[in-house]
């Protein structure tokens, strides 16, 4: 390849940036570098994310500086490493001609590993394979540290021990601590709007203003004594419903749909009670805690018959790898929320028959330490998984809406309204471009025993209110006649 050419720039530098980002030999014996060419570079890759965040955020945006420590940060850290590779072949002075190099390198690097997230998750390729975000954040200080250690190599000829080496001070010096920084901050942003960012303070702190700190006690208390006691002659089920992440409508709604349609559907009003993690109902469902869960279920095993009656307790919220179901309110810090913490809270509750619903991400961890010959445990995704559609604009997550609307609505089997959702589910990640969640159950042979025994007795008392309104319309009529 032609000489480095200061007159060229910066279209020839960029070309030896690109043969270098794809690990090409790169010519430069007999040429000098300049730190004009080094400022310059610097101004490209400015521009570069300008024009990136200008097409994502558009025209209405306004220049934020804040941006800007994170994007320069490379800047001393390829100095440092062009300085070390270069002292480490004795050759000092080519220092600033390997900092040139490898920041015209970074700029084709940091352009692909935008687009690679686009290319990779789109339709097509996403539909098989989902890549996770934490590849890209690797990926690109990968990339840029082998890529500056195969330049220093050729450019200063080392002999392979020092070749080695130098792959290693790629990595550390390049790599690990682009990689601690992250992604960089937008230097073009949407306008700072001081009264939305105010309501948004105060709806993320409800729970810890005044009047609504001192009413929680008081929503916690009524809503467990407006518990019923369990009818004797047939089996009951008692609700529990935990929205647990206040800053997305979806949960709220969710468990709020799922609590009316248990009411409607399973004969619940009385027995039922919702947790609420929510700045809109703060004042009137006492919030999601893994105290107030406590305090929940240990009424209702007090309430309930716990040798014959059902508690079905339903979970919605986000997770992570490592299987909390997040409590979030705010600043507020609730204990955590995980698959011991959960057992043991049913277990100390004495309830004995438990039908237990996890939509969160990564909820499959809770299967194994819940199930026994007494549980059904169904979860909206596998331990490895997220689960999806919890955008703050929905009325349901994916697993919510099929398991709920589409799945219960048609049988009164929980067991069956899980087969009923599951590949619905499946049917719309796909559509959707999403990585599959993979929901799991768990199934009890003592669950399942006394679940078909209550759907036995719910069939038999359908079938007497019939005859009961019938006979009681007849008692009317014959009244009115004799009027």
């Amino acid at each position: 390849m032609t000489g480095f050419n200061k007159s060229l720039f910066p279209v020839h530098v960029l070309a030896l940036g690109l043969r270098g980002a794809a690990f090409l030999r790169i010519r430069v014996a007999g040429t000098e570098a300049s730190f004009s060419q080094l400022i310059g570079l610097i101004a490209v890759t400015i521009a570069l994310r300008f024009t990136m965040d200008f097409y994502s955020v558009g025209p209405h945006g306004e220049l934020s500086l804040y941006g800007l420590p994170s994007l320069l940060f490379k800047v001393p850290v390829i100095l440092i490493a062009a300085w070390v590779l270069s002292l480490l072949a004795k050759r000092t002075e080519t220092t600033l001609l390997l900092a040139v190099l490898i920041s015209a390198i970074a700029i084709p690097v940091s352009i692909l590993g935008e687009l690679l997230p686009w290319v990779l998750n789109s339709r097509l390729i996403g539909h098989f394979y989902k890549v996770p975000y934490t590849f890209y954040s690797l990926l690109v200080p990968a990339w840029l540290g082998l890529a500056a250690a195969v330049v220093a190599i050729r450019l200063l000829d080392l002999s392979w021990k020092k070749a080695c080496f130098s792959v290693l001070l790629g990595i550390l010096l390049i790599s690990m601590p682009l990689a601690q920084v992250g992604t960089y901050e937008s230097i073009w942003t949407l306008p700072y709007d001081a009264e939305s960012m105010a309501r948004e303070s105060i709806q993320r702190d409800a729970l810890i203003e005044e009047r609504a700190f001192y009413s929680q006690p008081r929503l916690l208390e009524h809503a467990l004594a407006s518990l019923d006691r369990s009818r004797p002659d047939r089996i009951n089920i008692y609700f529990v419903g935990v929205a647990g992440y206040s800053d997305q409508d979806v949960f709220m709604k969710e468990v709020r749909y799922v609590s009316n349609f248990f009411k409607a559907s399973f004969g619940t009003t009385g027995r039922s009670v919702t947790l609420i993690n929510n700045p809109k109902t703060v004042l009137e469902s006492p919030a999601a805690s893994v105290t107030s869960l406590s305090f929940a279920l240990n009424q209702v095993g007090k309430v309930m018959d716990t040798d014959k009656d059902i508690l079905f307790l339903y979970l919605t919220s986000h997770g992570s790898r490592e299987h909390p179901f997040s409590l979030n309110f705010g600043s507020v810090r609730f204990d955590t929320l995980d698959p011991a913490v959960l057992r043991k809270i049913l277990d100390d509750s004495g309830i004995k028959r438990r039908v237990v619903v996890i939509a969160s991400c990564y909820s499959g961890g809770f299967v194994e330490p819940l199930k026994d010959d007494n549980t059904l445990v169904i979860t909206a995704s596998a331990p490895d998984r997220k689960s999806h559609g919890c955008s703050n604009e929905a009325d349901f997550t994916f697993f919510g809406k099929a398991y709920f609307e589409d799945g219960l609505r048609k049988t009164d089997s929980f067991i069956e309204a899980f087969y009923i959702a599951k590949p619905l589910i499946a049917e719309r990640e796909v559509k959707e471009g999403y990585e599959p969640a993979q929901p799991m159950i768990s199934v009890g042979t003592e669950i399942q025993k006394a679940l078909n025994q209550y759907s036995s007795e719910k069939k038999q008392y359908a079938l007497q209110r019939p005859s009961a309104t019938g006979m009681e319309s007849n008692s009317k009529a014959q009244f009115n006649h004799s009027q």
